[in-house]
């Protein structure tokens, strides 16, 4: 073989290995590009998935918190329209309620006494300011400030009426997905007195005039 013959087989050897080794180079680069995008895939998704599961947690701490707001709001409406029985119902079977340092021993003890005591007169109750927190799946607690207008029928040991102002400190349990009053502490900080309620005097018509007697012409 001439020296350019050898020349020339030298080149082509160098060529093809260069070749060889860039085809290796990108089919290794090829898996490894394969590898890094399936890892930044799998890492994506997991990502969202966590996102996902962190907006629904979040959406039904709105909802329950919502829920219990609603809760309170019914359990004062009931109070003044008389509702009793609904009223009873808005608690759990074993709820504890204690109101300035009255203990008592059921939800329908509590929702009877007031209806015994107040009849028909008028009152009037408000909360405001609600500090909700969720404190599991099924449990949540609260405090409220609170203001109350109370009368009671005049009577000989008629209670005295009282606009009263201050907080109750609560805690709620979901039950069948419902949520219901668990325990109440009611503390009024302040009350300005308020005197009986008398029903309105219901007046009569008077009798009507007698009209004049008629002669016939006469």
């Amino acid at each position: 073989m001439s020296k350019q013959e050898t020349r020339q087989a030298l080149t082509f050897g160098l060529r093809v290995g260069v070749a060889a080794a860039a085809a290796a180079l990108l089919v290794g680069g090829g898996v490894g590009a394969a590898t890094l995008t399936s890892q930044s895939a799998s890492a994506h998704a997991h990502s969202t998935s966590a996102s996902s599961k962190s907006l629904a947690e979040r959406v039904q701490r709105l909802e329950d918190i919502e829920e219990i707001r609603q809760l309170k709001a019914r359990y004062f409406r009931f109070v003044d329209e008389k509702k009793h029985d609904d009223l009873a119902a808005l608690f759990t079977p074993d709820a504890k309620l204690v109101t300035d340092g009255i203990t008592w021993k059921s939800p329908k003890e509590f929702a009877y006494t007031i209806r015994d005591l107040t009849g028909a007169a008028p009152s009037a109750h408000s909360g405001a300011m609600p500090e909700i927190t969720i404190t599991g799946p099924n449990t949540a607690s609260g405090i409220w400030s609170m203001e109350d207008i109370l009368t009671f029928p005049a009577g000989p040991n008629a209670p005295e009426g009282h606009n009263g102002y201050g907080q109750y400190r609560e805690t709620y349990k979901k039950v069948d997905g419902k949520w219901l009053i668990d325990s109440v502490l009611l503390t009024r900080f302040w009350m300005d007195p308020l005197p009986a309620w008398t029903p309105p005097a219901t007046t009569t018509p008077s009798n009507p005039t007698t009209p004049p007697a008629t002669t016939n012409g006469k």
